[in-house]
């Protein structure tokens, strides 16, 4: 073989490297894992980039390439060209929070409306009892007599597309759900005296259903109604007792929905919410990757703010002075460095007196992922670097208030046994925003606490698994006594 020959070979053959090599270098760029299957930090954003040397040699042999024997070089620049396009439709495709196939999101719509009919109406509390009902109906649905637990609030139908979801029949180990919005309402009339108008509330739910050996991913519709007449309860119990009597839930006959204590059929809306369809819109098995790429999305969109966001803030100090930006804030700092502290620690134990039962399960389904292949995602100089308010909610329950977080440092994941660096960078900065909601009870007044102490004795915050204190014995995760955060939303997934 001539010199110009084994040149040409060579060429070729680096040519073919290339293409093979691009799609490892892209592997390091970028990236944040996804709740339905991507890696990356803790709230389900991104991840920092990797070096960038080896992908410089790259674009060199490349040029070369297209210089020294175009006949080579420019087919592989050409499917160079073609495989970063095809990433780049497959990266934006989907404006969701997750890496799988597309899903339109609608703007979440706010339920306030509904205090036009219910006074006490708190969406804080119905998206509480709506993630509640998901989890346990999911863990429940293997059999129809498991199911029956939660039979007053989820009809006939809506049990059994539950009971024939695959996989049917397998009982559930671990229900998370990623994304929760009300897309849809529907408000009777002015209700004439005696008249029984619905309300009927559509929420479509994001979720992660483990069994003994698999996770499927699902996006699914919920229809939650109510008559029209009825009021909201008071936050009570966590269980799903008989929403008319307040009695453990037991039927006065099998197979029937009437309670064995009241004598009243309680699966038909009249007292509570009631669960009336469920529509699968996708599912498919997806187990936690984490260790893809998934780029940063939404940092420099526009910032979704409530309509009077600035007035009910205001509002919010008038009713409670001690209640300033400056406080609210202070406590917003504490509950970011603890929960990155520990979430880089692979222990949750810390924040768990700083967050919601549900962000809690939500939290602790990743870390757990990350425990069982060695890994953990290291949170270096995290740091919030501006904020802006977006939205103010209070009704006679609840306030919550809605804060749009920028925040940058170093973050990548790594083997927790070697600490070698698996993706990211440990040592440039990522920049990401995403909106964090606050909640607190509406009868609590006084200061938000700016350190890790409990909010209702004032010890060094220590809690069980339970949401309760170690010292008090009082419930502090619902926010029973001082702020907690709620939610953690995507930036290009969060509509308000």
């Amino acid at each position: 073989m001539t010199s110009v020959k084994r040149r040409w070979v060579t060429l070729a053959v680096v040519g073919g490297l290339v293409l093979v090599l691009v799609e490892l270098a892209l592997a390091r760029p970028g990236g944040g894992h996804s709740y339905s299957g991507g890696g990356g930090h803790s709230r389900g954003g991104s991840s920092g980039g990797g070096d960038g040397g080896g992908f410089l040699e790259l674009i060199y042999w490349l040029i070369r390439l297209l210089i020294e024997f175009p006949q080579v070089g420019v087919p592989v620049l050409i499917c160079v060209i073609g495989y970063f396009a095809y990433s780049s439709y497959k990266q934006h495709a989907n404006k969701d929070w997750d890496s799988g196939p597309p899903v339109v999101l609608e703007r979440a719509i706010d339920l306030s409306d509904l205090r036009r009919i219910d006074p006490d109406f708190s969406q804080v509390l119905f998206e509480d009892f709506a993630f509640r009902l998901f989890s346990t109906a999911h863990r429940l649905r293997h059999s129809e007599e498991t199911l029956a637990q939660v039979a007053p609030y989820v009809g006939n139908d809506a049990r059994f597309a539950l009971q024939t979801r695959p996989p049917a029949g397998v009982p559930a180990v671990s229900v998370v759900v990623g994304a929760m919005r009300v897309t849809h309402v529907d408000l009777p009339g002015v209700l004439a005296e005696g008249a029984t108008g619905r309300v009927n509330v559509n929420v479509e739910l994001e979720a992660n259903v483990t069994t003994a050996d698999k996770t499927y991913y699902s996006v699914e519709l919920w229809r939650f109604s109510r008559d029209g007449t009825r009021t909201t309860k008071p936050p009570a119990s966590k269980n799903f007792p008989c929403p008319n009597c307040g009695a453990p839930w037991q039927s006065a006959q099998t197979g029937t929905q009437v309670c064995a204590s009241c004598g009243e059929t309680v699966d038909n809306g009249r007292f509570d919410w009631v669960v009336e369809k469920i529509t699968l819109r996708s599912i498919d098995e997806r187990p936690p990757a984490l260790l893809g790429n998934v780029e940063e999305r939404g940092t420099d969109l526009e910032t979704y703010r409530q309509e009077g966001v600035d007035q009910n803030l205001i509002a919010l100090g008038q009713a409670d002075p001690a209640v300033t930006e400056s406080t609210l804030l202070a406590r917003l700092h504490l509950i970011y460095d603890q929960l990155n502290r520990s979430w880089a620690a692979n222990d949750l134990n810390p924040v768990r007196g700083l967050v919601s039962d549900g962000l809690y399960d939500y939290l602790a389904y990743w870390i757990e992922a990350y425990k069982r292949q060695d890994l953990r995602n290291e949170l270096v100089d995290m740091r919030i670097t501006h904020h802006a308010w977006a939205k103010v909610s209070r009704d006679r329950w609840y306030d919550a208030v809605t804060v749009r977080i920028w925040a940058t440092g170093k973050d990548f994941t790594a083997l927790a046994s070697t600490g070698q660096v698996l993706k990211g960078s440990s040592t440039r900065e990522r920049k990401y925003s995403e909106y964090w909601t606050l909640i607190r009870s509406a009868s609590r007044k006084g200061a938000p606490l700016a350190e890790p102490k409990c909010s209702n004795c004032g010890a060094p915050l220590q809690i069980t698994m339970a949401g309760e204190c170690a010292h008090c014995n009082a419930h502090i995760t619902a926010g029973e006594f001082d702020w907690v955060l709620s939610k953690i939303e995507q930036d290009d997934s969060y509509r308000g």
